[in-house]
């Protein structure tokens, strides 16, 4: 008894990841985001839109993530899975024990798929019952808990921060504080151009009433201000073959101040990996613990708790 206990006890604790990316089962059953969708090699080509006398630095994320855009199937509706699909380029170049995070990008109809999987197995229930248990092959919107719930079926770590308190003048001066910190503080840069910073950092998901859009790092100005670089899957950016080299007057990244950012009053922030609060109080990106759950670890996140800042 003893043994099988000890044996149970190793199970659990081993990285869900494993057991996921070898059930054929499972991906002979979904579909993946064709390579002609993506455009790869993005991040590295925006470090001349920062070249301007007002940019003080710029830090962006890691350029393993690739640019997607909505196509004329999912227009008006698409944009919480391509971003959804950006975070997921990032997992599927990040390996960890000889093994990517994610084994591939799935398309919006994978997506939706997993995502009801999801729920027959337990999670985010409340999620489940608003949007009737079914997305399957329908345009309904998906969001941070949507994606948040996917994450944790894969076996993929993430964290839910809500900006509820947008401060004076609705200028979100928190949500920006944080992001910058999030991209500055505890890097890797992969690479140096001048002022601007490439990190090892994953994207963020950024959400707020009816619209998500992905963000690729911060730009911080001389005067003092402050821009989120975002990549927003809404706007039409020109798509190019991954064989062609990516020219960056093509697709300028979208600067977003926070005067944009008011306009709405609360955002919420999917990260991937986590976020705790440190002996200070204040919320911090763990760049030590893994992106990966254990069994345990998963069967306890099933219910989604957000952070609130």
């Amino acid at each position: 008894m003893s043994n099988e206990k000890e044996n149970k006890r190793v199970l659990t604790s081993l990285p869900v990841r494993s057991r996921i990316n070898a059930d054929t089962d499972l991906w002979d059953q979904v579909t993946f985001l064709k390579q002609d969708c993506r455009t790869s090699g993005v991040i590295p080509s925006l470090e001349p839109n920062f070249k301007k006398g007002d940019t003080l630095s710029a830090y962006l994320c890691s350029p393993s993530t690739d640019q997607l855009s909505t196509g004329f199937m999912d227009l008006g509706w698409g944009c919480g899975y391509r971003n959804c699909q950006m975070l997921m380029s990032f997992l599927q170049h990040e390996m960890q024990d000889g093994e990517p995070l994610l084994k591939n990008v799935l398309d919006i109809t994978g997506i939706q798929l997993l995502i009801e999987k999801a729920w027959k197995e337990g999670f985010d229930s409340l999620g489940a019952a608003q949007l009737e248990h079914h997305v399957f092959k329908t345009r309904k919107w998906i969001g941070t808990t949507e994606v948040y719930t996917l994450f944790t079926y894969l076996g993929i770590r993430s964290t839910i921060i809500d900006f509820h308190q947008p401060g004076p003048e609705n200028l979100h001066e928190n949500m920006f504080d944080w992001i910058e910190y999030y991209f500055t503080s505890n890097n890797n840069t992969t690479t140096t151009t001048g002022h601007v910073y490439i990190t090892n950092k994953p994207p963020l998901y950024l959400q707020h009433q009816g619209h998500s859009r992905t963000v690729i790092g911060i730009e911080l100005l001389k005067s003092g201000k402050r821009n989120l670089i975002m990549f927003d899957p809404g706007r039409r950016m020109l798509r190019l073959s991954s064989r062609i080299k990516y020219n960056s007057s093509l697709s300028r990244p979208f600067r977003v101040d926070d005067k944009t950012i008011a306009k709405n009053k609360q955002y919420s922030l999917l990260v991937l990996g986590q976020v705790t609060n440190d002996e200070n109080g204040k919320m911090i990106w763990d760049s030590d613990k893994s992106y990966l759950l254990n069994e345990d670890e998963r069967e306890r996140m099933k219910n989604i708790i957000s952070l609130t800042f």
